[in-house]
């Protein structure tokens, strides 16, 4: 029979959490290749038919590890999001906008919201049809557009910190305003519908942030000096 103090030394020990940093590269890995493996799926199959199975077989992991992190198909989806617009390849851009002022700073959010979206717009994409399919999917578009306002809010914190906003401007309607600005349709139907280049998004994007967000003195984009259209 086990003694009191082993006792307590063992339950002691079963208690003890143990947090490796391989470990968690190891999963941040896996994860990333379970997500590269569904969207490749997503694009070559539909969503209809891809499985989870399939996913794990593609990334050559085993299902139950697909089942682990992401839980589900619907689970699949927000992971691919999630991995799309957290994509460290943004990092660059993204940590330089609160070191910028004025319009250096609205250029760099119309040029980060350029780069994002041009690079997510096909998952926002897949989210928008299936919403339109399935009540369960419309409750995820939904949760991706909050997020996204979760963010927003967050941008907007930083910009009435450094004193930028509008006055009179209170930080959650400026955060409902930049997320409306910067919705994933607006960017649709400017580039994929009407043809406008990626640079003319982001001027686009800088002046509606800059003229109802901070009230600066921005020209309206594509107009030269003289207020004429570029040539």
């Amino acid at each position: 029979m086990e003694k009191p103090e082993e006792a307590s030394r063992t339950a002691g020990r079963k208690k003890r959490t143990y947090h490796s940093p391989r470990r968690m590269e190891q999963a941040a890995v896996t994860k990333s290749r379970i997500v590269d493996a569904a969207m490749k799926l997503v694009r070559e199959k539909g969503y209809a038919d891809m499985t989870l199975e399939a996913i794990a077989a593609e990334a050559g992991v085993a299902p139950q590890t697909v089942y682990a992190v992401c839980g589900s198909k619907k689970g699949v989806l927000a992971a691919i999001l999630e991995n799309t617009v957290e994509a460290k390849r943004y990092d660059t851009i993204r940590d330089s906008i609160p070191k910028l002022k004025g319009r250096d700073r609205v250029r760099e959010i119309g040029h980060f919201y350029s780069v994002l979206m041009e690079n997510a717009l096909p998952v926002f994409d897949i989210m928008r049809g299936m919403s339109m399919l399935s009540p369960e999917f419309a409750e995820q578009e939904y949760d991706q557009g909050m997020m996204l306002l979760d963010k927003c809010r967050k941008s907007v914190h930083i910009m009435a910190q450094d004193g930028m906003l509008r006055p009179g401007l209170s930080e959650e309607r400026a955060a409902q305003l930049y997320w409306a600005i910067t919705t994933p349709g607006m960017h649709r139907r400017l580039t994929k519908l009407l043809g406008w280049s990626a640079e003319e998004y982001a001027a686009w994007i800088s002046y509606l942030v800059g003229v109802i967000l901070l009230d600066l003195d921005t020209p309206l984009p594509f107009l030269g000096e003289d207020g004429e259209p570029e040539k």
